[in-house]
C-alpha cells in the first residue's frame, strides 16, 4: 500500500535540531512514552537510528546530484510505515552542524541556515517546522569539546571571539534559509520548568494532551523525596491549568533542587570567571533580542 500524493503532501514534518548537549536526547524518550495515544492522533516521534542512515544519504546526494520525486517519496513513506500521521517528529543535535565544529570560523553553527535547508529540501512539498534548545554558550561550549576527540582546544575554538557569540544569528539563519518555515525556540535552562509547553509545540497538541513524561527533565535535578512529593501533588490536583503546573514545578524546583546536578564547572584554556559572567550576560541579552524576532515562537 502507498500514501496517496495528496496525504503525503498533507504530512507536516517537526525538526527538532538541537543544541547539543541540552535535552541528550530526552525528547524522543519522553515522547516515546506516549507513542500510541500520539500515533491515535496522527504524531509520530521517531528514534533517530530508525532514519538517520538513510535521511543522511539522501542529504549527500541532494548535494551533488538532483533527487529524484521518488526518491523523497519513498523516504518519507519509509518514515511513515503505513500508518495514518499527519505529523512527523526528527530530532538529531547533528543536524544544525557537526557539533565538533560548532566554532568553525568564529560563529556558532555558521552552516545551519544551509543545513536546515537541506532537511527542508528533502520535502520540498510538506510543510516543516523547526525547533531549537539554544543554551548559553558558557556552559555548552565545555560539555562539546570534551565530547569529541579529533580536534585540539586550538583548533576547536577557531580564534573565537567568545563575547561575540550570538544564537540569533543561528536563528536569522535559520529563517533567511527557510522561508515560510515556522521556528520555535526555548532556553535549555527553564526547560525543567517548561518541558510539557516544550512537548505540546513540538507535537502541534499544544496544551490538549497531558504528557506521561511532562516531568522527565525535572527528575534529573531534583531530590528523590522533592520528586514523589511533586509527582503526589500533582497526581492529586488533575484539574490544574498548564499555568498553574508550571508554577507549581517552579516551586518545587526552588525548594528541592540538588545543587551538584546544576551546578556546571568550567574548566577551559584561558577562561576566567569574569569571562564567563560576560558571556551569560551576552547570553540573557541575546535571548531577549529572539524573543522578539518576528515569525519565532519563544517558550518561556
Amino acid at each position: 500500500m502507498s500514501l496517496a500524493k495528496t496525504e503525503m503532501r498533507d504530512i507536516s514534518l517537526a525538526f527538532h535540531v538541537g543544541a547539543p548537549n541540552t535535552d541528550n536526547g530526552q525528547l524522543t524518550w519522553s515522547l516515546r512514552k506516549d507513542a500510541q495515544p500520539l500515533l491515535e492522533r496522527g504524531v509520530m516521534i521517531r528514534r533517530p537510528g530508525t532514519y538517520m542512515s538513510a535521511l543522511n544519504q539522501l542529504l549527500r546526494k541532494q548535494d551533488h546530484e538532483f533527487v529524484t520525486e521518488q526518491e523523497r517519496e519513498a523516504l518519507l513513506a519509509g518514515l511513515v510505515k503505513d500508518q495514518a500521521v499527519s505529523r512527523i517528529i526528527l530530532t538529531n543535535s547533528s543536524f544544525l552542524g557537526v557539533p565538533g565544529w560548532m566554532l568553525s570560523g568564529g560563529r556558532l553553527f555558521r552552516n545551519a541556515g544551509r543545513n536546515t535547508a537541506g532537511l527542508r529540501g528533502l520535502f520540498p512539498g510538506n510543510p516543516c517546522e523547526f525547533f531549537l534548545g539554544l543554551r548559553n554558550p558558557a556552559t555548552l561550549i565545555g560539555p562539546v569539546f570534551k565530547s569529541q576527540s579529533g580536534r585540539s582546544w586550538k583548533q576547536f575554538s577557531s580564534d573565537t571571539d567568545f563575547l561575540k557569540l550570538r544564537w540569533s544569528e543561528v536563528v536569522e539563519d535559520i529563517q533567511d534559509r527557510n522561508p515560510g518555515c515556522r521556528i520555535t525556540v526555548w532556553c535549555n535552562e527553564e526547560t525543567p520548568v517548561i518541558w510539557p509547553s516544550i512537548l505540546g509545540h513540538v507535537t502541534g497538541l499544544g496544551e490538549g494532551f497531558r504528557f506521561s513524561g511532562e516531568l522527565d527533565i525535572t527528575r534529573g535535578i531534583i531530590s528523590e523525596a522533592g520528586y514523589e512529593r511533586l509527582e503526589t501533588y500533582l497526581a492529586s490536583r488533575p484539574g490544574l491549568s498548564e499555568d498553574q503546573r508550571e508554577r507549581v514545578r517552579a516551586l518545587f524546583l526552588s525548594y528541592f533542587h540538588d545543587e551538584e546536578e546544576i551546578e556546571e564547572e568550567i574548566d577551559l584554556p584561558g577562561w576566567s570567571q569574569a569571562l564567563v559572567d560576560d558571556m551569560s550576560e551576552a547570553y540573557m541579552a541575546d535571548a531577549e533580542l529572539i524573543r522578539q524576532m518576528p515569525g519565532v515562537t519563544f517558550l518561556s
